[in-house]
């Protein structure tokens, strides 16, 4: 059963109790009301009764005596009566009826009568033949004494009537009360459940991540900061998710980009330990073996850069500007990538005068290996021209080859990242992630790359570094 459906339920109950508590009240009341009105008409009517028995005593008519006597006691019970809605009993001092305006013999014996003989009013309300009657006695004083009593019996029909009839009233007044007063409790009960279904609605859609159904309450109440809480709630909700979404996607490039790039001394190592299998010199054996440990110190350093980032989180590349002749890093790469490039039976030839830059020598040999490696592997070419020059405050580093070039869709793409790019295809040769990592390391140090090509004539890759100091 729905909250709605239990709060109605239990209004419903309550209401009920009350017009039931209100039905016994008020018919309590209106009873015990025209009692009370019935019992003092009757007090007054035997106080003017009094005066006019006294009357006739006084006047010698009859004496004390003969006023609770048989032989006038039923005339003068009926002479009273006369013009009344009540009955008359004169009774005697031995609880005798003397007199009688009516003919309820089976109200002849009261247990009032002795009462009022002690001195004391009483009033019984007794039934009889399918009716009640109210019976009001009094005792008769005459020079100080109790010389009888005078007792009234009032037919009660009359206020049994009245009181059906109020209750039919009530009963039909209270059922229509009712009626409303549920429709309108039903009501205000779906407004007042209308924003927290909309808030179990809201709270449905946020277990599944979604946060845009916000909650509007218009009243000043509780239910109001209520929703006003879950809106700030889902609002904050949102943005930790959002930022734990940014955290995540930063550390997969960076983790991606450092195994990415984890690749290539491995590869300058494989392929040096190939050639020593194939060298006689030892001279030739211990340059080989310079460049293996030379790659294996880079490889070591990449993973201790990889597990302080782990440590610390902090996933930003440590640049390091330095003012280095670039021909010299562009040799040293070139002698490191020798393996690969041989085995691919590729003709490399390099232009390069000395020309003073600043740059790190890392990222800048990572770039230069990325560029050259992609050539060899994606270019199919056989010829591959490395020239560096100095103009205009740069130093500029071109890598043509004579490959199949690249389309002009691909180059659109080339610098996105990874998770930009559609249908990329992932393969044991290629991931993606060399040519937006070069753009992020040649930005990293101040500098830029641009590629040019066209399909079925080769590529040509500038890179640009600055030949001043940065500020």
């Amino acid at each position: 059963m729905g909250l709605r459906n239990k709060l109605f339920l239990q209004h419903t109950v309550t209401i009920i109790m009350l017009l039931t508590a209100m039905y016994f009240i008020v018919n309590y009341t209106l009873s015990k009301s025209m009692i009370e009105r019935d019992t003092q008409t009757l007090s007054q009517y035997f106080a003017l009764h009094r005066i006019e028995a006294l009357k006739i005593v006084n006047d010698k008519k009859i004496n004390i005596e003969q006023l609770f006597s048989g032989a006038y006691a039923p005339l003068i019970a009926s002479h009273l009566a006369a013009n009344s809605n009540f009955q008359v009993q004169l009774f005697a001092l031995d609880e005798t009826i003397v007199g009688n305006s009516g003919d309820k013999e089976n109200l002849l014996k009261r247990s009032d009568i002795e009462t009022v003989l002690k001195g004391e009013t009483a009033t019984v309300i007794t039934e009889a033949a399918d009716t009640q009657y109210l019976i009001y006695s009094a005792p008769f004083r005459y020079e100080g004494k109790i010389v009888g009593g005078f007792r009234y019996l009032l037919d009660l029909n009359q206020h049994v009537q009245t009181q059906k009839q109020m209750r039919y009233w009530f009963i039909g007044v209270a059922l229509v009360c009712l009626l409303i007063s549920l429709l309108a409790s039903y009501s205000f009960f779906s407004i007042l459940m209308k924003p927290l279904q909309d808030l179990q609605q809201a709270l449905k859609l946020v277990s599944v991540g979604n946060f845009s159904k916000k909650i509007v309450v218009n009243s000043q109440d509780e239910v109001r900061e209520l929703a006003a809480d879950f809106n700030h709630m889902s609002d904050a909700l949102q943005q930790h998710i959002e930022l734990l979404h940014y955290e995540q996607g930063k550390q997969k490039t960076f983790y991606d980009n450092m195994t990415h790039e984890l690749k290539t001394p491995l590869t300058s190592i494989i392929g040096f330990s190939d050639l020593i299998a194939k060298m006689d010199q030892l001279d030739d054996i211990k340059t080989c073996n310079m460049y293996i440990r030379k790659e294996s110190d880079r490889l070591l350093n990449m993973v201790e850069d990889l597990l302080q980032t782990s440590l610390k989180g902090n996933e930003i590349w440590r640049v390091k500007l330095e003012q280095v002749d670039l021909s010299t890093i562009l040799s040293d790469s070139l002698r490191i990538l020798e393996p690969t490039i041989q085995k691919s039976s590729i003709i490399t030839n390099l232009q390069a005068d000395a020309c003073e830059v600043y740059l790190d020598p890392k990222l800048t040999q990572q770039v230069l290996f990325n560029v050259i490696d992609n050539a060899i592997r994606h270019g199919e070419c056989t010829h591959l021209d490395i020239r560096l020059e100095c103009c205009e405050g740069e130093g500029r580093v071109h890598i043509v080859d004579n490959g199949r070039g690249i389309s002009e869709q691909d180059r659109q793409t080339l610098f996105l990242p990874s998770e930009y790019k559609q249908d990329r295809i992932i393969s044991a040769q290629s991931h993606g992630l060399g040519l937006p990592l070069c753009k992020q390391f040649m930005e990293l140090q101040g500098g830029s790359i641009l590629i040019t090509s066209q399909e079925g004539k080769g590529t040509e890759v500038q890179l640009r570094f600055s030949t001043l100091p940065p500020l």
